[in-house]
């Protein structure tokens, strides 16, 4: 992904603040990015342990529903990372620290290979907590090797995606682009329903969705690069199985 995207990291934590109060909700704001606004929705609660769980959406770095790991809650702060959307080597996952002065409204900072961005959310109403996806198998026609092409900047994207199947787990792939430069995507998330395949690589903000052709010869979808979408068709590569 563009190294732009890496560097315009958001942030956007939560803490405890008024006794008995603690920071479960959803909560929207931006961060203060130099020269701009990076609007940011965190939504953060607790289960019946009393453990937490959040997510995360990032509209103009076309992240939707992200998880938070790591939460940690004080009385006066809240501390999570945001590993799978802005995780990429070698800046390490994406920390956030932040404080309330009341409980509707926070302010806080988030830091990344060195950078930092402020940031100020509102409560705006109960969580809306995103439940972490898990890959799931495909069918055996879609275990092969794929390719298409794609067009960006003026010049030719070569795409290839192999999927595998694992007895004892979900579906894995291996996601490679080449252009001028090789680039093998780290995949995170596999998910077949029916005639629909998602394939996600969140700490590079690539995704690919599409929809599966009867003879399963043909896969026609969109390739999602942040913000961008792209239309992309796979085609199952000469020789590969079944």
């Amino acid at each position: 992904m563009r190294p732009t995207l890496l560097t315009v990291l958001l942030a956007i934590p939560v803490v405890a603040g008024a006794a008995g109060q603690v920071p479960g909700g959803r909560w929207e704001g931006r961060a203060e990015i130099p020269g701009n606004g990076l609007p940011l929705v965190v939504d953060l609660a607790q289960d019946a342990t009393g453990a937490w769980a959040g997510s995360i959406i990032v509209p103009g770095l076309g992240i939707k529903g992200a998880p938070l790991t790591n939460i940690v809650v004080t009385d006066t702060e809240v501390a999570f990372d945001l590993v799978t959307a802005l995780g990429a080597p070698p800046y390490g996952p994406a920390t956030f620290r932040a404080k309330w002065s009341n409980t509707d409204r926070m302010a806080g900072e988030m830091r990344q290979g060195g950078n930092a961005a402020s940031f100020s959310l509102r409560k705006v109403g109960p969580a809306q907590v995103e439940a972490a996806a898990h890959s799931t198998p495909v069918t055996r026609g879609l275990a092969a090797r794929w390719s298409g092409e794609f067009e960006l900047g003026g010049y030719p994207r070569q795409v290839t995606i192999t999927l595998e199947n694992h007895a004892d787990s979900g579906a894995t792939a291996k996601f490679v682009i080449v252009g001028k430069r090789v680039n093998d995507l780290p995949v995170d998330l596999v998910v077949q329903d029916g005639n629909l395949l998602r394939i996600e690589s969140p700490v590079n903000q690539i995704a690919f969705e599409g929809r599966i052709g009867k003879d399963t010869g043909e896969i026609r979808g969109t390739l999602e690069m942040g913000s961008l979408e792209l239309p992309l068709t796979l085609r199952r590569a000469a020789g590969s199985a079944p």
